[in-house]
């Protein structure tokens, strides 16, 4: 089985509850790759910068491959082979003036664009390869642990930070939902106390505010109710470091992204002396993940499928995690696709915690792709045994977002 084309569909609307728990827009990207033989997979990046070229590059360099050489493909496009080349890899221009690369990766680096173009990509072969078995995409990866994937919710915060009632709230419809852990944006819960948006510090106003807001939503979700934080990388190490000691006794699970991603060492820093388990690795590949492990920078690897190359790659991740007995949630920045490849990823991990999911005040992105069970229930991702990622476009949900210039894969 041949690839014989890769498509990308950009959809734009309305985003409920964004960070800081406004209205925002949002853009969604699905992708497709189709077969020689009639068949095809769908699969999901970000709409970020640099994607649509990484997808066009893709088209061109993956047409005519075999599709079922997932691990090969991606391998290849992230960090290129050596001399004379693997059969069929493009050495001449080819359509659209594209002009390839096969030493390296196209931006000579495993990171950035094309990690995440290749990440949509490997969700949609992952599709496209267990249809055409009959098979669900978890044996593709050695089989499942587990039918029910624990989902948590992102939750930033209320847009009136000010008020506890809406705390409370907040965590009271996460309760309702039937889920049973959410994580809160530490940079927006105290955002109305900032007085410098330059450094990197958090003053005692700050703290102060982090803690009562936070306690808010503890009271209301009750204690077996696991509550995460998000730093979004913002923070120097002390201060990171005060900000888990002052949020410590609201037993919290994890401190998401103290100090910016690039720093090991930092990250170590502040590990070493946080009563909070710290939590990275949202924008990390396989061998980022390995050098904070290895590092001792973290409790929890928190790898995105979206970033880091896709399906094969977080269960990579995962294993590596697991020899070093740390288990791995897995970040959620995309819609139902991308949610539901993560989801057949934790099934074959042993050392699986939890899939995030931002979404869910935002209905028209869950109904993207349709499947014959809901999305959630009862705070879970359900799994069956349908064929690939077990999703089907839903084309009248598409077509009304489609964003200007994009076709619907006619």
């Amino acid at each position: 089985m041949k690839i014989s084309q890769v498509r990308m569909m950009r959809l734009k609307g309305p985003r409920f509850h964004a960070l800081g728990g406004g209205v925002s827009k949002i853009a969604k990207v699905v992708v497709r790759v189709d077969a020689d033989n009639g068949q095809y997979g769908l699969g999901e990046i970000d709409d970020f910068m640099g994607v649509r070229q990484g997808i066009a590059y893709i088209d061109e360099y993956f047409r005519g491959r075999d599709a079922f050489a997932i691990n090969a493909l991606v391998s290849e496009l992230l960090y290129g082979t050596v001399a004379p080349f693997p059969e069929g890899t493009p050495q001449r221009e080819m359509g659209g003036g594209i002009i390839p690369c096969p030493l390296c990766s196209p931006t000579a680096t495993p990171w950035g664009p094309v990690a995440w173009a290749v990440s949509g990509v490997e969700m949609a072969l992952c599709d496209l390869v267990g249809k055409t078995l009959g098979i669900p995409a978890y044996n593709l990866l050695g089989g499942r642990f587990r039918n029910d994937i624990r989902v948590y919710l992102d939750r930033s915060s209320p847009e009136n930070i000010q008020d506890l009632n809406a705390w409370k709230e907040m965590g009271e419809a996460c309760v309702a939902a039937g889920f049973t852990q959410a994580k809160l944006d530490i940079d927006f819960m105290a955002s109305d106390k900032v007085s410098d948006v330059w450094n990197r510090t958090v003053s005692l106003g700050q703290v102060n505010r982090m803690v009562a807001r936070l306690s808010a939503v503890r009271q209301a979700v009750g204690p077996d109710f696991e509550l995460c934080v998000d730093c979004h990388m913002q923070y120097n190490v002390p201060d990171a470091i005060r900000v888990a000691t002052a949020l410590a006794p609201l037993n919290i699970l994890w401190l998401e992204d103290p100090t910016p991603i690039l720093n090991p060492t930092s990250c170590a820093a502040v590990r070493a002396k946080s009563p909070i388990p710290i939590c990275v690795g949202e924008m990390f590949l396989a061998e980022q993940a390995r050098l904070f492990i290895d590092a001792k920078a973290c409790d929890i690897i928190h790898p995105d499928v979206m970033f880091c190359g896709g399906m094969h790659e977080l269960q990579r991740i995962a294993g590596y995690a697991e020899l070093n007995h740390l288990p791995i949630a897995m970040h959620g920045n995309g819609g139902p696709i991308a949610t539901i490849a993560a989801g057949h990823v934790a099934a074959a991990c042993r050392n699986f915690l939890g899939v995030e999911y931002h979404m869910i005040e935002t209905e028209w992105i869950g109904e993207i792709v349709s499947r014959d069970v809901p999305l959630f229930r009862d705070g879970k991702l359900l799994l069956t045994d349908a064929p690939g990622l077990g999703i089907e476009l839903n084309r009248e949900t598409c077509r009304q977002y489609l964003a200007p210039g994009e076709s619907l894969f006619d």
